[in-house]
């Protein structure tokens, strides 16, 4: 492939005059819109943010640079981004193993990674995965994700393991222990 053929299909990322007229056609609605997904998107950023190990500022910084940058490079009118459930599944061990550098990293190398699918155009593949498969993914990280938050709802906070599993396990015995009811009816409240 050219380079002028590569530069092509760079540009054809960007956004072009129909989709500027697009925006101008309903602004009051657009503006609601993106209000009401800011209003959902910026506890979501934060507790994603503190979940992955990073802090508050991280999950904040990162939605606002993943929504600028999906508005100008996403593929759909109707596009809503942010950070997700499965990237602080990912981003947990990475964080704990290489701190907050390896997360960086990992970042580049997906950021990299869609750039080379998207000039490939291999997005259009995504509508051939079966319904369970993607059910499925989403059922394992919502089950991940609720073993993470285990030692915190318990009020544990020396939980030790391997596997997310295993530090959910060792909080439970560490509760059944020494119990801390007031951080339990927290979590439950």
């Amino acid at each position: 492939m050219s380079v002028a053929a590569v530069a092509d299909r760079v540009l054809g990322l960007l956004p072009d005059r129909a989709d500027w007229q697009a925006v101008r056609r309903s602004p009051r609605r657009d503006l609601v819109a993106g209000l009401t997904v800011a209003v959902v998107a910026l506890p979501l950023a934060l507790a994603f943010g503190v979940t992955s190990g990073l802090g508050a500022q991280a999950g904040l910084v990162t939605a606002v640079v993943a929504g600028a940058v999906a508005a100008v490079f996403g593929g759909s009118h109707l596009q809503v981004s942010g950070p997700t459930g499965a990237m602080t599944v990912v981003l947990v061990p990475v964080v704990q193993q290489f701190g907050p550098t390896g997360v960086l990293m990992v970042g580049a190398l997906a950021g990299l990674l869609l750039i080379a699918l998207a000039l490939a155009r291999l997005g259009r593949y995504v509508r051939y995965l079966p319904t369970p498969v993607i059910e499925g993914f989403t059922a394992g990280i919502a089950v991940v994700i609720a073993l993470q938050q285990v030692p915190a709802a318990l009020g544990v906070t020396d939980a030790h393991g391997d596997r997310v599993w295993a530090v959910a396990a060792d909080a439970v015995a560490r509760f059944v222990v020494h119990p801390r009811p007031v951080a339990l009816a927290v979590a439950l409240g």
